[in-house]
């Protein structure tokens, strides 16, 4: 079974290297990821968030 958990993201546009990037930010856990487009920014951010949670199981509960 999957736990679900949810938290506020923040999505900004960046210029790095006159090629547009989308920074997301889940401020509640201390986390940012990027991507070219918002949907890869958003699942590098899933991503680094998993792995948080599975190396510290104690910050699910800032998220619940």
């Amino acid at each position: 079974m999957e736990n679900k958990l949810s938290c506020n993201v923040t999505i900004h546009e960046e210029l790095v290297d006159n090629k547009k990037m989308f920074v997301v930010n889940c401020a509640e856990l201390g986390v940012s990821d990027f991507g070219e487009t918002v949907d890869e920014a958003l699942s590098n951010l899933k991503t680094g968030l998993s792995l948080l949670i599975e190396e510290a199981p104690e910050k699910a509960k800032l998220l619940e």
